[in-house]
């Protein structure tokens, strides 16, 4: 079961925590900063804008702008002071616990198409994953992905000319996955938030077919989870001073939700809570309120 209490994604550029430093132990990569190259020029295997995607993301420490990526940030702890303070209206909000488990049955990576049914893009991305804490465990973590790396490159050396596209597109998925992680580091110090990730990465205005890709995406959403994601929506809000990239996710609250926890500073009582849920034609939830007291 997963608590939080966001419902749109935010679209944001992630950052490249010690993937160098894996791709190097995993003899990908020599040199660093400037000096940083690719040994044995392995990454032309890659299709030109991937080729693009990993330099930049290595060279420059950010995920370029032709992938925006949206996330949702989801904890494990339903009844804890901090996470009430800081996303719960300071203990007058409510958490929802939610069972997603749907969404890590299908792998990364999956092809949308055009109202044609012709393939637009084979590599769009979503992940749901626990966030790993600390700098050891991400580095172990992204050795993991760096040898599986060099497992495709290897293989596909020795392929020669035949049987080489599967092996291509494992590698194609594996190089993605390792950017795409860098979504999923935190340092130890957020540990206690005992955090899940919900991570979809779309295209940006600064591409081509833009809006094209992005509505084949919101299409392509709520197929790939049938019965969880009842509608996905591409939105710009006002946030302060800047305009925010989002995407409104609809998720099938009958399905997916389990339980309430009512704030320790909500005047909300259950029977408001299980009004509101019957509303909204959700029945049988198991609503609690906080064990937490702010005296």
């Amino acid at each position: 079961m997963r608590h939080h209490e966001i419902q749109r994604f935010r679209g944001d550029h992630v950052r490249i925590r010690g993937g160098a430093d894996s791709l190097r132990r995993a003899g990908l990569v020599a040199g660093s900063g400037a000096a940083l190259r690719f040994a044995d020029d392995w990454v032309d295997m890659l299709r030109p804008d991937y080729r693009t995607l990993l330099r930049e993301a290595l060279g420059e420490h950010l995920l370029p702008p032709n992938r925006l990526c949206y996330a949702v940030y989801l904890s494990q702890k339903p009844d804890q002071l901090s996470q009430w303070r800081a996303y719960g209206d300071d203990g007058r909000g409510v958490a929802l616990g939610f069972e997603l488990s749907d969404f890590t049955k299908s792998p990364p990576s999956f092809t949308i198409v055009d109202d044609g049914d012709h393939p637009l893009e084979s590599h769009m991305m979503t992940m749901y994953r626990p966030i790993i804490y600390g700098h050891g465990r991400s580095a172990a973590y992204f050795d993991m992905l760096a040898a599986r790396i060099a497992r495709d490159v290897h293989g596909l050396r020795d392929a020669g000319d035949g049987g080489c596209d599967a092996i291509r597109a494992r590698l194609l998925d594996a190089t993605l996955e390792f950017i795409a992680s860098t979504a999923f580091c935190k340092k130890r110090f957020f540990r206690e938030e005992r955090e899940w990730r919900l991570a979809v990465w779309g295209p940006s205005a600064n591409i081509e077919r833009f809006g094209q890709l992005q509505d084949a995406l919101a299409a392509a959403l709520p197929q790939r989870f049938a019965g969880v994601v009842t509608h996905a929506r591409f939105l710009v809000l006002p946030r302060a001073d800047r305009l925010v990239p989002t995407l409104d996710l609809g998720i099938n609250l009958r399905r997916t939700l389990r339980h309430v926890v009512i704030g320790p500073r909500c005047a909300a009582g259950v029977p408001d809570i299980r009004m509101l849920l019957a509303s909204a034609g959700v029945a049988g939830i198991d609503v609690t309120h906080s064990r937490g007291t702010y005296r």
